[in-house]
């Protein structure tokens, strides 16, 4: 093969050092016409290629092939392939041999050929085929390997999809309990890059270190050897092989511990930028969602906050009901779960000069404190009425339409105001009756000592605050001894999508045949059956039982 032509200098002399005779190929001078042309073929192209010659598949190569299984050459050049790949021979000897014995040429494409070719067994791919070489009477004489290294693009490709997978798991939780569970479960499977792993968050206890692939990692140490300063990457040798701490925060505090990534390092990647850089934006992801959640904390923290703080309001707003003999009242106030503002529900009960009981239950529009005080402001001007003027409910709610024309009360509500009476005639036969007006409000629920329940629906005029002069109606029923009383706010019944009348109407056949409890259980019954976790709506609810005297 005089000159070697195509190869570059340094090849040229490394293959004219070559004592070509002492090989199973012979001296060049006898190599047959099909070698030296396929040779020559390997030398011109620039493609990584591979001449397999011979019983033992000497190996007859070009520079690009030289780079690409790097610190083997130049000792691989002439060599036996079973000798130079002798980490990989299992998987790539069959597949030349198969070649060689007429199986016909093979193609792989990002086929993992484990190589130790710069000191380690390293991860490799490649997209490579072998094909036969034929002499002039079709013998095949040795086997030709092009190839390409795609070990950038699947490593790459692998480490874009699992940061992707990563992002979308993070971006639906909410709880550290939740990032460090679904995180790990995810890069526990990534074992080539990430052979062992742990996300160390001070607050919570440790993971037991299994991996989602069934296999288990090695162990990670508990702390760094030395001391982590910032928030850099920290990179230190162990007995166990290189480890890699990354603390997860953007705003470490001094004296406080950090979350931190830890995780082992593949002992078959080179540990270079990329791998890095792979690390890095998984700590940047976890991180991002990390100060998510702390926001997220602080937020529900501060809504818990001034939600107590509201219904401490709302509670102080609406004082505790008066009960004369033989009367019971029960009353429940509950706030929107998705909201920490109070609002404009409100329930009362007191008496008139006269004795009677007056009860009223409303709603202002609204659910903030503007409505808290258009709630008050009402409630306390029902009172004064009331208490001034010894009216009925009915002459109470014109009353007070007039009232917020005249004090510029600019705001609506619905109520319920009633009365309950007792003629000398009633108290000898233990009777009452029990007078009421609406105002566009929801009607009560009476449910009698038998059990039956029906709904008081008739009347229910004009909601307050929309005309000043509104002739508005009493009606009366009869309450037997037992006899109990609904009074609620829509609160309790109204939900999205489903009519008001058919959810009042399932209130009412609820109430059906619970005359056997008493005021406050039955407050309690019906907030545990209808009050959703979710509701978005105050409620206001208040029971009256006439007692035996």
């Amino acid at each position: 093969m005089k000159g070697w032509e195509g190869a570059s200098p340094a090849l040229r002399a490394r293959y004219e050092a070559i004592d070509w005779a002492t090989t199973s190929l012979g001296a060049t001078a006898s190599w047959t016409p099909a070698l030296r042309a396929a040779t020559r073929t390997v030398l011109d192209t620039q493609f990584p290629a591979v001449l397999l010659w011979g019983p033992d598949f000497h190996m007859v190569y070009n520079d690009a092939y030289a780079e690409l299984i790097g610190e083997k050459h130049p000792a691989a050049l002439g060599a036996a392939a079973s000798e130079v790949f002798a980490e990989a021979w299992d998987h790539i000897g069959p597949l030349l041999e198969g070649v060689r014995s007429g199986g016909g040429a093979c193609f792989y494409e990002d086929e993992l050929v484990p190589l130790d070719r710069h000191g380690f067994l390293e991860e490799c791919y490649f997209t490579f085929s072998y094909s036969p070489v034929r002499n002039e009477e079709r013998e095949i004489e040795g086997v030709l390997d092009i190839a390409s290294e795609t070990t950038a693009k699947v490593i790459g490709q692998r480490r874009a999809e699992a940061l992707s997978r990563l992002s979308d798991v993070l971006a639906t939780v909410e709880t550290k309990q939740d990032l460090r569970r679904l995180s790990l479960y995810l890069l526990r499977d990534l074992v080539r890059d990430l052979p062992a792993v742990d996300i160390r968050i001070p607050e919570l206890p440790e993971e037991a270190p299994i991996a989602h692939s069934g296999s288990t990692p090695p162990a990670l140490p508990s702390a760094p050897g030395t001391p982590m300063s910032g928030t850099s990457l920290f990179v230190e040798e162990t007995p166990g092989g290189r480890v890699v701490w990354q603390p997860l925060t953007s705003f470490p505090r001094p004296g406080r511990p950090l979350p931190t990534l830890v995780c082992g390092i593949s002992d078959q990647l080179p540990f270079d930028k990329d791998y890095r850089t792979f690390l890095r934006l998984v700590a940047a992801s976890l991180t991002q969602a990390l100060t998510r959640i702390d926001l997220l904390e602080a937020e529900r923290d501060v809504a818990a906050a001034q939600r107590q703080m509201s219904v401490a309001l709302q509670q102080a707003l609406l004082t505790p009901p008066m009960e004369p003999d033989h009367l019971q009242i029960a009353v429940r106030y509950t706030p929107a779960t998705d909201v920490a503002q109070i609002g404009g529900d409100w329930h009362d009960a007191f008496q008139q000069p006269d004795g009677a009981l007056v009860l009223s239950i409303g709603d202002v529009a609204g659910h903030d404190l503007e409505a808290a005080a258009a709630m008050a402001q009402l409630r306390n001007l029902a009172r004064g009425i009331a208490v001034a003027t010894d009216q009925s409910p009915a002459r109470i709610l014109e009353h007070l339409d007039r009232t917020m024309e005249i004090l510029r009360v600019e705001t609506m509500a619905t109520a319920v105001f009633a009365r309950v009476e007792q003629t000398p005639e009633q108290k000898a036969a233990g009777l009452r009756s029990l007078r009421w007006s609406r105002a566009g409000h929801l009607p009560p629920v009476l449910l009698r000592p038998d059990g039956t329940a029906e709904l008081l629906d008739e009347g229910g005029e004009t909601i307050l605050g929309v005309y000043r002069d509104v002739a508005r109606t009493d009606l009366t029923v009869e309450l037997a001894p037992e006899t109990t009383v609904v009074f609620y706010t829509d609160g309790l019944i109204e939900r999205r999508g489903i009519p008001l009348d058919i959810s009042i109407e399932y209130l009412r056949s609820e109430i059906s045949g619970l005359q056997h409890l008493d005021p406050e259980a039955l407050c309690d019954h019906l907030l545990a059956h209808f009050a959703a976790h979710d509701q978005d709506d105050d409620i206001a609810l208040m029971v009256l039982r006439a007692r035996t005297e």
